[in-house]
């Protein structure tokens, strides 16, 4: 999946944000840096510093609060360097980086192309691989996505799994878990397909079937999209797990049939 520009400038401010706060935390720590000396099988700890140009050395084993202030010293130094090398990366990236986006494209084709009329360009956007393009994804609870299409696409569900494998099969372009903002309120319909003729559709697979707190919210979120005019009889497919769990393969190939392709 591409990313496009903002994500990598939201990512290099987060990392100034980081840099700043880690050298703040950093200046806030006690002078002078941790020496450890052994002797006679038992360990000494030293806090080392510069006082008016002399090297003052003083054990610190009893002052459990400056030795981990000194400790953690070392971790913001180490933290600091590696802040400040990946800000400095992101801003040579950032300064070369195009978005692998129709207009960027176009202004790349050579004159005899660029000059065809325009439909046929946007034709040849339309049919490019337009689930690979830049989107918006859910990142809530990723750690939950433990399931794996054939084309490595990481999903919470096996039921999701053949619900995107039959999408496959059938050429059918989706994009998994895509935010979709509804009067300032994030959703990530399980998946937003893009017909041939240039709707989009929902699909919405509810999985928990047997958890009520689970179902309350999906019918409170199928509220909302009646609401905003994502409903069945339009542009939203909605499946359910049965009791023990499973879901027949046979209700998604005739969603697909009857509603995607229709």
């Amino acid at each position: 999946m591409y990313q496009n520009k903002e994500f990598f400038e939201e990512m290099l401010a987060f990392y100034e944000k980081q840099l700043q706060k880690a050298n703040k935390a950093f200046e806030a720590c006690p002078n002078g840096r941790i020496v450890q000396v052994k002797r006679n099988g038992k360990q000494t700890f030293f806090q080392v510093d510069n006082v008016d140009g002399k090297r003052v050395r003083k054990s610190i084993n009893k002052d459990v609060c400056k030795l981990s202030l000194l400790v953690q010293k070392e971790y913001l130094k180490e933290e600091c360097k590696i802040l400040e090398n990946d800000v400095i990366a992101l801003k040579k990236f950032l300064d070369k980086y195009e978005e692998p986006f129709y207009y960027n494209i176009v202004k790349k084709l050579p004159e005899r192309i660029a000059n065809l009329p325009k439909e046929y360009l946007f034709m040849a956007f339309q049919k490019s691989d337009w689930q690979a393009q830049p989107y918006k994804q859910s990142t809530y609870m990723s750690e939950k996505k433990i399931h794996t299409t054939s084309h490595g696409l990481k999903v919470r569900s096996k039921s999701e799994v053949l619900i995107a494998e039959r999408l496959y099969e059938h050429d059918i372009p989706f994009r998994y878990e895509q935010i979709l903002t509804i009067k300032g309120t994030e959703f990530a319909p399980d998946f937003t397909i893009r017909t041939d003729d240039d709707r989009i559709i929902y699909w919405e697979h509810c999985g928990l079937t047997n958890n009520k707190k689970y179902m309350s919210h999906h019918k409170w979120k199928m509220d909302i999209y009646e609401e905003a005019g994502i409903v069945p009889w339009k542009n939203l497919i909605v499946t359910y797990d049965s009791e023990n769990g499973m879901l027949d393969l046979g209700i998604i190939e005739s969603e697909i049939v009857n509603k995607v392709k229709a």
